[in-house]
C-alpha cells in the first residue's frame, strides 16, 4: 500500500474528498454500518427527513447520486495516478457537508492509501473496475434498493452520469487523456457485466446514449433514461438531464 501525498488530497478535495470528520450529524455514517440491514432503513428515513422527500424511495435516489462522487473519486485516482484506492466498506466514513443550502456529503478514508498500478496494467485495472463496482458499489446498490422498493436502474444511472462527466468533462482537461480515453472505452465498452456484480450485462453501458441539444439553451445533453425524483424534494427542481423536461425540447446535434 501507498499513502496519497497531501497534494493529491487537496486535488480530490474537488470530488468531496473530505479531509478531517466534519461536525457532528446524524447524517455522516461509516460505509459499512449503512450495509447494515438494521440500520440502512433508518438512515433512509434521516435523509427522507432531510430533504423534505416524500418517502424512502426518493430519499434512496438522491442518496446513492451524492454517493456517485467516490466512484468519481476512486477512478479519478485510477485514471490519473495509476492508484487503487482502498475502498473497502469499513474504511470509509460518509460524511455529511451542506453547501449553499444543498446537502452535498463527501467521504473520509481511515486511511488514504492504494495500490500501484503493475506491470500488466490492463489486468490491474481489470481487478480495479472489479473492486469499486462489484465490490464496493454493487452491494450498496442492492441493499439500498431492497430496503426503499426502488428500481436498480435508477441508482446505477445516478453512478453513470458522474462517470460520464469525469471522462468527459475532467480528465480529457488533463495530461493524461489518451490513458483517461482508453479507460473509459474499457468501462463502458469492453467491461462484462460480472464486474459490476451482474451476470450478463454492464449495468453503465445502456446509458451511453445519444447526446441532443436543448433548444432554448443550445446545449448539448445525454438526457437520463429514469427519472432521479429531485423534483420530489423540497427544492422541487428538476436536474438539468431529466427525462420529462428534455423530452420535448430537444433536437438531434447533427441536425
Amino acid at each position: 500500500m501507498i499513502k496519497l501525498t497531501g497534494e493529491q488530497a487537496e486535488a480530490l478535495g474537488q470530488f468531496r474528498l473530505a479531509r478531517d470528520a466534519g461536525k457532528s450529524s446524524p447524517l455522516t455514517i461509516k460505509v459499512e454500518n449503512l450495509l447494515d440491514t438494521s440500520q440502512t432503513g433508518a438512515y433512509l428515513d434521516k435523509v427522507k427527513n432531510h430533504l423534505g422527500a416524500p418517502d424512502n424511495k426518493t430519499a434512496a435516489s438522491i442518496l446513492i447520486k451524492r454517493y456517485a462522487f467516490l466512484p468519481v473519486i476512486y477512478l479519478y485516482c485510477m485514471t490519473s495516478w495509476n492508484v487503487k484506492l482502498d475502498i473497502r466498506h469499513e474504511n470509509v466514513t460518509f460524511v455529511s457537508q451542506e453547501r449553499e443550502g444543498l446537502w452535498l456529503p463527501g467521504f473520509r478514508f481511515t486511511r488514504l492509501q492504494g495500490q500501484s498500478a503493475d506491470t500488466d496494467r490492463e489486468q490491474w485495472r481489470e481487478d480495479a473496475v472489479r473492486t469499486l463496482f462489484n465490490g464496493h458499489i454493487f452491494p450498496l446498490i442492492n441493499r439500498i434498493a431492497s430496503e426503499a422498493k426502488i428500481s436498480k436502474l435508477i441508482l446505477w444511472e445516478n453512478i453513470a452520469i458522474y462517470l460520464f462527466w469525469l471522462y468527459e468533462k475532467i480528465l480529457p482537461l488533463e495530461t493524461h487523456s489518451v490513458r483517461a480515453a482508453e479507460d473509459y472505452r474499457f468501462i463502458l465498452e469492453e467491461a462484462s457485466g460480472n464486474l459490476f456484480g451482474c451476470e450478463y450485462t454492464n449495468p453503465l453501458k445502456k446509458f451511453d446514449s445519444r447526446k441532443m441539444v436543448i433548444e432554448n439553451t443550445g446545449t448539448a445533453v445525454r438526457h437520463r433514461k429514469t427519472c432521479c425524483y429531485s423534483y420530489l424534494t423540497s427544492s422541487g427542481k428538476r436536474c438539468g438531464t431529466c427525462p420529462q423536461s428534455c423530452s420535448s425540447k430537444r433536437r438531434n446535434p447533427d441536425e
